[in-house]
């Protein structure tokens, strides 16, 4: 699909996961068929202040073009001077968030806050494409609340200002990630808007992901939470959408040894003790659903280095191979 003067080969889409979808990650999810990923949310006011902590966060590699910055802010001038400085790292286009419904964003007047305020939202976008030589894209929700829906106006502005693209969300704020995700309102979105709709939210399995491409008519989707748990999902969908086959879940065993090489790829980006503590989350949702996982996963809150998950993984995955046999023998 083309975004602007990109093209995207494929229609999934890794979203910008604070915390979550850094360089190991985005390795990961390209490596199982995403066919572009996005860094996690940055602020454009920690970019123009020059906080090495947050240029730590655009780790964009040679080797994975195409990928999107995404920009969070309040202010039109600091948005345009952030455009300017994450250009030099290079991104394939950058993405401003528009819909974030985290507090400590929200109470800055970012994110979700500015689905209250079109005209400034305008300028936000108008600031972003007169300072970009890449492609502006956003990510929205369908409004503040369930009585103010204004993806549909939003979309229109956005093509007046020359986004490029455009990513709803179908919940509102005040919705958090409560009921079911609207996807009529995707397809609305796309009936009337004149540039390229990505579709997120509720894709779990590659049966959504195929319902909401045939109901909504976006152009692509993007996967976010279900990325989390499981980034085999990007080979998943893929071969579903393609050829129809369903590729069974990885079984425990195989989420293991996709543990230990998601590991490898984190220490290797962070160091061994920055990158072992941040896996923890990871081994936490790697090993959901495992037989004895509470006690598992109190354990891994102590891992601090390659050893230590290998050596709890492995001994883990040995002890229930045991106890399964010993109760294929008692049968």
């Amino acid at each position: 699909m083309r975004i602007g003067n990109l093209t995207v080969d494929g229609r999934l889409f890794l979203a910008p996961l604070a915390g979550v979808s850094n360089l190991p990650f985005r390795t990961l999810a390209r490596q199982f068929g995403a066919a572009l990923c996005y860094t996690g949310m940055i602020s454009s006011e920690a970019v123009i202040r020059g906080q090495k902590k947050t240029f730590h966060l655009i780790d964009i590699a040679n080797n994975e073009h195409p990928v999107g910055i995404q920009l969070f802010g309040s202010s039109p001038e600091v948005i345009g001077q952030a455009v300017k400085r994450i250009l030099e790292f290079n991104p394939d286009l950058i993405d401003l968030n528009l819909g974030c419904p985290v507090k400590k964003v929200v109470k800055k007047n970012g994110g979700a806050a500015l689905l209250k305020n079109i005209q400034l939202t305008g300028e936000l976008m108008a600031a972003a494409v007169e300072n970009s030589t890449v492609p502006i894209t956003i990510k929205i929700r369908s409004g503040w609340d369930a009585q103010s829906d204004i993806y549909i106006d939003l979309g229109n502005l956005a093509r007046k200002t020359g986004v490029s693209a455009i990513t709803l969300h179908p919940r509102s704020r005040n919705q958090d990630y409560s009921r079911q995700a609207d996807w009529l309102k995707i397809a609305d979105l796309k009936r009337n808007v004149k540039i390229p709709v990505i579709g997120n939210g509720d894709i779990n399995t590659p049966s959504d992901a195929a319902k909401m491409l045939s109901q909504t008519g976006c152009d692509a989707i993007m996967i976010g939470r279900a990325a989390m748990r499981n980034p085999y999902i990007f080979m998943q969908i893929k071969s579903f959408l393609e050829n129809g086959t369903i590729l069974p879940d990885l079984d425990i065993s195989q989420k293991i040894d996709l543990a230990l090489k998601h590991a490898r790829l984190l220490i290797e980006n962070k160091g061994e003790k920055l990158g072992s503590i941040m896996m923890r989350k990871h081994l936490a949702w790697y090993t959901t659903g495992f037989p004895e996982g509470t006690a598992l996963r109190r354990e891994i809150k102590t891992v601090c280095s390659f050893n230590d998950i290998n050596m709890l993984l492995t001994d883990y995955l040995a002890k229930i191979k045991t106890s399964a046999q010993k109760a294929s023998d008692y049968v």
